[in-house]
């Protein structure tokens, strides 16, 4: 069927148009924008109609707005300009030239179009109703939680708040064979009424200026129905749909008049009073009093998943960029506090909460850990490891001496392979691995560890948004390289080059920058504005020619390291891409993402107009949830991959097939590493633990504890006798090996 869109059409859905171009009723185009066929009208309401179209052969959602005054023609235009913006599983798909307008036959005015995915499933007021209302539980409602809370941590770090947070906007998604996330994946709906946030804007508030004024009632607060909306007016709708979730009721059944409060606790006993006082500050009657950013929100979210479940039953599959941590939010207020993630992913801590100590009793530092927790997803934390440390390098002539190869019941060998450094070590039993030393001086998070090839110089980057250079042996820092701190930002990743010469470093604040040192002098060589959305990773080739940069709308850009220009950029994947590795000889490039997937990429052959080609060569699908990190074995035969299904698993890489699921009770595997020999990988976890796994028998041969905190970057030495590990408890542990 060809549905007709045009106003004034005496009958638009004649089936006799059938495959017609032009309607039989009015003369119009049937076939708009060239592409798109109207199948049928799905819904009406605000300033449109919105029908379901046929784009060859794969159904979209296309809106067409029905006012034509200049206000609402603002709005839909604003509408595709911000959903244009945004990758996320969580967030209808626009495609550049999604919106558009055509002229209907008879018609002087234009009619507006914005085509965009169709997303399969209920919303949630409709899915409520279907079953009888049914309170969710409070397992669900974190879940939920999170990720509604990193949808709008994109949205609002592409510095737009939406203004209409209630259950008829979210879609629970239907499972889908073509996707990998969770079978819960929600999405945020009708962006027609999102808001850009300016320095206008604000100070249009600031002097009492009001602005159009949209409410939904019950959902949207008092300043947003006085006029005067701000992001924060979000946060009171994300509250109020999750009181109806967790109730059952519609939240104004609540509502007490003498007290203007709501009073809905009593009908949610199966939570928590810890979060039922979270959701209660979501919907703090003045904005001041809720939290004051999404980072906040993730930050708090993920402590409650840890006092909870003590970080073994997180179940949110789609994880936000790492967060700030309050007293660096305090400090971004300088810089207009418009940190964008996303992906987000939740890198938690609050420095201003106190340390938790989630170890069980039984466990030793450099012995096993008795543990009793269930391996569950765990919550929401964006780390990973800041560069392969464990993947060869291979010298700069290509010459590599034998690999003593491991082959066991026909799995991949994983034998080392040459480096252009001294003393690489051979059959490393781990039997005995002692912490050696503790470095300290980072404010935040330490988000990223990387040891250079010679095995005298560790990097680590920080949440505080420096970068310190240490000596590896003494432990005694070198210098502090301040350069994302005096710009407002925080330091996501940072990768040492093979030569020595080169130190990277990444933000996945708002800006979204590359910073290229010299190692040796500390020198500033080059800043590169690489995505406005943020940038979590980054990683250099192993002929330090080539820098690799994952960023937070899912793209991959490879860099000249040299000259700081750009090669490429790599697109496909759905979600925040953690992870980034490039294999020994350096032609293939592997990458991990928030949407669950591993794609491989083909760097060997640019293609004939000096660039990459920017469709992945393979996929590799396993994982439930986000994959946080990825490396090669040094003899590049195998790939492992930790994500937030509490796992890491091995690929083959010559058939493309996992071969080993190594399960963790310690919670989301946020880095992995393997050490020079091939025959150990590491993980680090969420319950600041480091597992060490024998890649021949799988078997679990070490625990080692000592973080208080989340392990966020995992590195071993070139000789494979030191590990070094980057925490949320802002530290550096130092381990040897022997």
């Amino acid at each position: 069927m060809s549905y007709c869109i045009n106003p004034n059409c005496p009958k638009p859905a004649d089936p006799l148009n059938g495959t017609n171009r032009i309607c039989r009723q009015c003369g119009s185009e049937l076939l708009l924008n060239g592409r798109y066929r109207v199948q049928k009208l799905l819904g009406t309401g605000g300033f449109g109609l919105t029908f379901e179209a046929d784009d060859r052969g794969f159904a979209k959602v296309l809106k067409v707005l029905t006012e034509s005054n200049p206000k609402a023609i603002a709005l839909f235009k604003q509408e595709a300009r911000v959903l244009q913006r945004l990758r996320h599983p969580g967030i209808p798909i626009v495609e550049p030239g999604g919106y558009f307008t055509v002229f209907p036959r008879g018609r002087k005015t234009a009619v507006h179009c914005l085509v965009m995915e169709k997303i399969e499933g209920q919303n949630l007021e409709a899915w409520m109703a279907d079953r009888n209302h049914s309170p969710i539980s409070q397992q669900q409602a974190m879940n939920w939680l999170l990720q509604l809370a990193e949808i709008l941590h994109q949205v609002h770090g592409q510095q737009y708040f939406h203004r209409d947070i209630k259950p008829s906007n979210i879609m629970l998604r239907s499972p889908s064979p073509a996707h990998s996330f969770s079978r819960e994946q929600l999405a945020l709906i009708d962006f027609g009424s999102a808001r850009e946030v300016s320095r206008t804007y604000l100070a249009k508030m600031a002097v009492g200026q009001k602005g159009t004024v949209i409410s939904s009632k019950g959902y949207a607060p008092p300043e947003q129905e006085n006029g005067f909306p701000v992001p924060q007016s979000d946060f009171f709708g994300l509250g109020r749909t999750f009181v109806e979730l967790l109730t059952g009721k519609h939240p104004l059944d609540f509502y007490d008049p003498h007290t203007d409060k709501l009073l809905w606790r009593k009908a949610a006993p199966q939570i928590s009073p810890q979060l039922a006082d979270f959701i209660d500050n979501l919907m703090a009657r003045l904005p001041g009093q809720r939290p004051q950013s999404t980072e906040v929100i993730l930050q708090r979210l993920a402590e409650l998943e840890l006092v909870l479940y003590g970080g073994t039953r997180g179940v949110v599959r789609f994880l936000p960029s790492p967060l700030l941590q309050s007293g660096w939010l305090s400090r971004l207020g300088r810089f207009k506090k418009q940190w964008l993630v996303g992906a987000v992913v939740v890198a938690i801590a609050g420095v201003g909460l106190a340390e938790m100590q989630i170890y069980l009793q039984g466990d030793r530092i450099g012995g096993e850990a008795k543990e009793s927790v269930s391996p569950v997803s765990s919550p929401n934390l964006d780390l990973s490891v800041a560069t392969s440390p464990a993947v060869a390098k291979p010298s700069g002539n290509g010459d590599r001496p034998p690999a003593a190869q491991m082959a066991v019941e026909g799995r991949p060998g994983t034998g080392s392979s040459a480096r252009s450094i001294p003393a690489i070590a051979q059959n490393i039993s781990f039997k005995e691995i002692t912490l050696a030393n503790t470095l300290t001086g980072h404010s935040q998070d330490v988000r990223s560890v990387a040891i250079g090839q010679q095995g005298k110089i560790l990097a680590s980057g920080s949440f505080d948004g420096t970068i310190k250079i240490w000596n590896l042996h003494t432990g005694k820092p070198i210098r502090t390289l301040t350069g994302h701190s005096e710009a407002g930002e925080m330091v996501s990743s940072v990768a040492i080059a093979a030569d020595g010469k080169t130190l990277a470093s990444s933000s996945n604040g708002y800006g979204g920058t590359i910073k290229v040192w010299n190692l040796v002098t500390g020198e500033l060589l080059y800043t590169l504005s690489a995505r406005p959305t943020g940038v979590s990773f980054v990683t250099i080739s192993p002929n330090s020619q080539i820098l690799a940069s994952g960023a937070e709308d899912g793209t991959i850009q490879l860099w000249n390291l040299e000259g700081g220009y750009s090669l490429g950029t790599l697109s496909g994947h759905l979600g925040t891409v953690f992870s980034v590795a490039f294999s020994p000889d350096g032609k293939t490039l592997a990458s991990g993402s928030q949407d669950g997937s591993i794609k491989l990429w083909n760097l060997a052959d640019p293609n004939s107009d000096g660039g990459f080609d920017n469709a992945p060569v393979r996929q590799l699908s396993g994982h439930v949830g986000t994959v946080f990190s990825v490396a090669f074995s040094p003899n590049g035969k195998v790939l492992a991959s930790g994500g937030a299904d509490n796992t890491i698993k091995l690929w083959d890489l010559s058939t493309d097939a996992e071969f080993a699921t190594l399960a963790s009770h310690a919670g989301t595997m946020f880095a992995v590493a393997f050490s020079p020999d091939g025959e150990t990988v590491a993980g680090g976890t969420l319950t600041g633990r480091i597992k060490l796994w024998n890649l021949d028998t799988r078997e679990l041969v070490e625990t080692l504890s000592a973080h208080s905190r989340w392990v966020e970057s995992i590195a071993f030495s070139p000789d494979g006798h030191t590990l070094a590990s980057g925490s949320g408890d802002r530290t550096i542990k130092i381990w040897g090996v022997r």
